[in-house]
């Protein structure tokens, strides 16, 4: 999926998206989880959810991601 396909499909319903650098987050105001993916080349890669609280650790082997197969998917499961 292209990602400026993928951000106008997260803000169309209703999810606050916020870019830094080529990581992006989405997320919907009454919701504890949100979409993050990255942009390589116009493309949508490593496309999961996670709770907003929750971060990957680097030091160790910790991924706080869970990976998704489609955008419908990590928008559903991060709505909840």
């Amino acid at each position: 999926m292209k990602t400026a396909s993928a951000i106008k499909k997260l803000e169309k319903a209703g999810f606050a998206v916020k870019q830094m650098g080529n990581a992006i987050t989405a997320k919907l105001p009454t919701a504890e989880r949100l979409v993050e993916f990255f942009d390589q080349r116009g493309e949508v890669v490593c496309l999961g959810f996670r709770h907003q609280n929750d971060h990957s650790d680097t030091m160790s082997d910790y991924c706080a991601t869970i990976f998704c197969d489609s955008m419908a998917q990590a928008m559903r499961l991060a709505s909840k």
